[in-house]
């Protein structure tokens, strides 16, 4: 309702990661500079202490009426602004030009510092448009059960958004609207709980579901599925991160439902989706084609160069480089911050491609698959290695709930180290329990990668650094490692 009525009134809405600390909440409020903060109460505290630190004095608006005593003074109770049976349109309608700014979304921030990206109205109309016609496609074509739709319903169809993903984020803003704008119901969870989304799966009736590739792990090594009736679930989609195809086929068989990885970014919007009648989900590990209206690129990593698509095999890997109506541009990038909007763009042939900063391949059909972000690829032993990849081989063992590679440095190189979150907590006390664990990672890696890629040493840690959409936080990742690492004795790790 808050962003619906900020596109009305034109104003700038800056949704904002629920989770923060007041030091975190103070660089992204001085970031926005907001005229006016919508809050729950339950959040006051902390935006309250970031407001101060940031010196920042906006208005406040609370979404509930659960305000403390000492609050009132401050803040202003949303209900206080809704006129009772009013049915006249208030003079709040704003004039908007397409290239007016209608939202900011702060980016993952896995690699650096998070910043404001400015997303237009004219983007938004066009990846709606785009959303809509896909919904209308599937439609069209009959979908039924285990066909990909984001549209295969009607307002009596209970649809849900995973609540990790959040009206936060980018992929929970535009797939609430695009619910909500077709009648769809869409439930949203505080946290995700692989419990309560089971639970919730089946006492809603939810058809489809957005969820991150970590929470899909979750939900595909816990011995509770069984208990619970998913037969109302059509489609879930993953977002957020890589889906590699062995996790991806693995959920499947177990939830038993259709999964197809989305892909966008705060800065692009939609880029690619499965196609109608070239199903993806029949080919687990792929993002599907690039959506109308995209015009992209596939760039050598090592010379900038754009790559030749082959008519046969695979092209790629190579950074994926993209321009179109739904891409922000050098004129409206990050707000406030101009050097670093001209350093995430290119120039071919006359035109300016924003750098996604992931590596692609493409088959002969067109299809992409990510094979892993371009600054997370380091060299071992002379060769790059992707993380990514030897992730999806390690994740294969049940005992491993979680993992992270990351590149440490042995006998002056880089080689690659597994930091693994066991199944069982017990083991982070169980030496013995460890080492076994920690050779059968070795030999799995061993048996399938190629020598480069072999692990140099494992570390058990009690849980993986993420972000509040489940993307891998490396540089955190990797400082944990290291600071093991670097414990001698007392370090958790044994190294081969």
């Amino acid at each position: 309702m808050v962003e619906f009525a900020c596109m009305f009134a034109g104003f700038v809405a800056v949704p904002t990661v629920p989770q923060l600390t007041p030091h975190e909440g103070k660089r992204l409020l001085g970031e926005a500079k907001p005229h006016v903060v919508i809050v729950h109460s339950s959040l006051y505290q902390v935006i309250s202490e970031s407001l101060r630190q940031a010196k920042l004095v906006p208005r406040i608006l609370f979404l509930d009426e659960a305000v403390s005593q000492a609050a009132k003074m401050h803040v202003q109770l949303m209900r206080d602004l809704i006129v009772p049976g009013q049915v006249a349109l208030p003079a709040t309608e704003a004039q908007v030009c397409s290239d007016d700014t209608a939202f900011m979304f702060f980016t993952s921030g896995t690699t650096g510092l998070h910043k404001a990206v400015q997303v237009t109205h004219h983007m938004i109309l066009t990846t709606m448009a785009q959303m809509q016609a896909h919904a209308a496609a599937a439609v069209s074509g009959g979908t039924t059960k285990g066909t990909p739709a984001f549209g295969a319903h009607d307002v009596t169809t209970v649809m849900r958004s995973d609540g990790i993903t959040g009206f936060f984020h980018l992929s929970g803003t535009f797939m609430g609207m695009s619910s909500a704008i077709r009648g769809g119901l869409v439930y949203f969870f505080e946290r995700f709980d692989a419990g309560d989304w089971l639970d919730a799966v089946q006492r809603l009736k939810i058809t489809q579901s957005v969820i991150t590739p970590n929470n899909l792990v979750l939900l595909a090594k816990d011995p509770r599925v069984k208990q619970y009736d998913l037969s109302s679930l059509e489609l879930i989609t993953s977002i957020g991160a890589a889906l590699s195809a062995t996790t991806q086929q693995r959920a499947m068989d177990v939830l038993g439902v259709t999964i197809v990885q989305g892909y966008a970014a705060s800065e692009t919007l939609g880029i690619a989706m499965p196609q109608w009648g070239k199903s993806s989900s029949g080919r687990p590990g792929t993002i599907g084609w690039i959506l109308p209206g995209i015009d992209a690129m596939i760039l050598d990593p090592e010379t900038q160069a754009p790559l030749p698509i082959k008519k046969t095999g695979v092209t790629g890997p190579g950074e994926l480089v993209v321009h179109g109506p739904g891409v922000i541009s050098e004129t409206k990038g990050y707000f406030g911050r101009p050097a670093e909007t001209k350093a995430a763009f290119i120039t071919i042939g006359g035109t300016s491609y924003f750098r996604m900063g992931d590596l692609i391949t493409v088959d002969a059909d067109g299809c992409l698959s990510v094979v892993d972000r371009c600054k997370e690829m380091f060299s071992s032993r002379g060769i790059r290695a992707i993380p990514s990849e030897i992730e999806a081989v390690i994740l294969k063992l049940p005992d491993v709930l979680d993992v992270v590679v990351v590149a440490v440095p042995v006998a002056d190189q880089q080689l690659p180290c597994a930091a693994v979150v066991p199944r069982s907590k017990s083991l982070l006390d169980d030496a013995k329990a460890q080492l076994a664990l920690a050779k059968s990672i070795v030999n799995v890696v061993a048996q399938t990668l190629s020598a480069h890629k072999h692990l140099a040493n494992v570390v058990f840690m009690d849980v993986v650094p993420r972000n509040a959409t489940g993307k891998i936080m490396r540089q955190a990742a990797r400082t944990k490692v290291l600071a093991q690492l670097g414990l001698a004795g007392e370090a958790t790790s044994i190294a081969f």
